[in-house]
Formats: structure tokens, sequence, C-alpha cells
């Protein structure tokens, strides 16, 4: 069984990616249409909390964007 960190998923995207990856899109009847709510995760490949989303779901230990500061 998987186990997912819930507080690393947005709320107000689709969770079926987010849990199970870009590749729940091949099943899902709302894909390619306006009622996707998934269209930014796919776009940008994050979601709106800033974490990792790959072909297997939300990245476990990706850093969110807003947390990497490069200093020279």
């Amino acid at each position: 069984m998987k186990k997912i960190d819930t507080s690393k998923l947005s709320t107000d995207e689709c969770w079926g990616i987010q849990i199970n990856g870009t590749q729940h899109c091949r099943i899902c009847k709302w894909t390619g249409i306006s009622a996707c709510e998934g269209q930014n995760i796919l776009r940008t490949g994050r979601n709106s909390k800033g974490y990792l989303i790959n072909e297997t779901g939300v990245v476990a230990d990706d850093f969110k964007r807003e947390s990497v500061k490069i200093e020279f």
C-alpha cells in the first residue's frame, strides 16, 4: 500500500494526479476538458503548494521551490 503525506497535497487540485501521478490521466474521464483540475500540475510539474508531482505522484523528499535558497 502506498503512503502519502496528505499535508503535501493541495486541496484545490486533482488528488488523483497528486496521489497516483500523471499516469492517472490515462484513465480519467475529465482529461482534456475544462473540468480537469490537474491542468496546472501537468503544465508545471508541481502542485499549488510547490511539491513536485511525477508519473507516480507527489515526490516525498522533494524540497519546495520557495524553501530552496542559494547564496554565493
